[in-house]
């Protein structure tokens, strides 16, 4: 009778911790909606966030673009060999950031989930390697 008894206070012990130990529902994530980019001021200021080799070789790169309202941008991408910077100029073309130089060209597009912002960017270097990137304003 007493190993039956040590049996249900184990269970009821068991049944009390798993209870517990429940998970509970994960906010529901923002839902991403792409936004067109109606001129260069809309996107003006400091973003980061990570950018990615295609296909991928090492770590993400963390990536700081400054735009400005005339379009005209810096970059800076910190990785383990050392800093990766840059600048050019963008332009808007049907909604979207472009730019291209002998370096390369960069496409990028805003999106917005309620009040947060986003450009993603897909980028090709003159030797044809690509990146990718996620930036969000700097606060």
């Amino acid at each position: 009778m007493r190993t039956a008894q040590w049996s249900v206070t184990g269970l009821m012990i068991c049944l009390a911790i798993s209870y517990g130990c429940h998970t509970t529902e994960h906010a529901e994530q923002p839902q991403w909606v792409q936004v067109p980019i109606a001129d260069l001021s809309s996107v003006e200021g400091k973003w980061d966030g990570l950018m990615r080799r295609v296909p991928p070789e090492r770590r993400d790169d963390w990536l700081t673009v400054t735009i400005q309202s005339n379009g005209r941008y810096q970059f800076s991408s910190l990785r383990t060999i050392g800093v990766f910077s840059g600048h050019g100029e963008f332009s808007v073309n049907e909604g979207k950031l472009q730019s291209s130089s002998e370096r390369g060209t960069v496409e990028a597009v805003l999106y917005q989930a309620g009040s947060q912002r986003m450009l993603k960017a897909k980028g090709r270097a003159a030797d044809g390697t690509e990146y990718t990137a996620e930036v969000k304003p700097v606060k």
